[in-house]
């Protein structure tokens, strides 16, 4: 399986605080009426506690099926749902480090974005003027790996306050997190039209219906 540095994983700015945006660079939400959903682009892991982490591609599939359920029960302008091989669990993937890359995008730069032929071809072949696209990039531990960790945190803190004299209450262990990140394109042009994201928190399972229909919700609420 595929490991990755989860200091990578979760190098995001302002991880904890940061609110959704959105943006459109061209167009109005009601101009947006052809819309071709490409099947999200799902990279979910399990983060245990020796730093390292395991893609999980049944997982990821998962998340990649719930999205699209909730996407296309929020009453946008989706025309028809296609199929893109993204081939998440190959590092050398270039189509999956693009989709990846939107993890990191400020709508400033999402602007400039030029959408790779293959996702624009299978856009416009389709029948589509315009192409959504959906990262979300979470993990999500079992119940093994989150005992582990917070029999480690317990003992750390316990080691705390025997040298040092005090104790920290607070909980860093968590379950889960996730973040949904997206795009909209023209498939005549491959230019960005609206970019998108809720950023990843802790409150968020990316295995969970209700949590992933509010970060989606709020996403695509300039289209509702």
């Amino acid at each position: 399986m595929k490991k990755l540095s989860l200091f990578l994983l979760l190098a995001i700015p302002a991880f904890f605080i940061s609110c959704g945006t959105s943006k459109f660079f061209s167009h109005q939400a009601s101009e947006l009426q052809s819309i071709a959903l490409v099947e999200p682009y799902s990279y979910i892991t399990d983060a245990v506690a020796d730093f390292s982490t395991d893609y999980l591609p049944d997982a990821s599939r998962f998340n990649q099926l719930l999205i699209t359920d909730i996407v296309n029960s929020l009453g946008m302008p989706i025309k028809k749902t296609i199929s893109v091989d993204f081939d998440a669990a190959n590092p050398k993937s270039k189509l999956g480090s693009w989709m990846y890359n939107l993890v990191d995008l400020s709508a400033k730069r999402a602007k400039y974005l030029v959408v790779p032929d293959e996702i624009r071809n299978a856009v416009r072949q389709n029948g589509c003027r315009y192409g959504l696209l959906i990262t979300d990039v979470g993990y999500s531990k079992n119940a093994r790996q989150l005992a582990l960790e917070e029999t480690v945190e317990v003992g750390m803190k316990i080691a705390d306050f025997i040298f040092n004299n005090s104790i920290d209450l607070s909980k860093e262990t968590e379950a889960y997190v996730n973040g949904v990140f997206a795009l909209i394109f023209d498939s005549q042009t491959g230019e960005a039209v609206w970019y998108g994201k809720q950023p990843r928190r802790y409150e968020y399972n990316p295995l969970e219906r209700k949590g992933l229909t509010k970060q989606l919700a709020k996403l695509f609420k300039d289209f509702q």
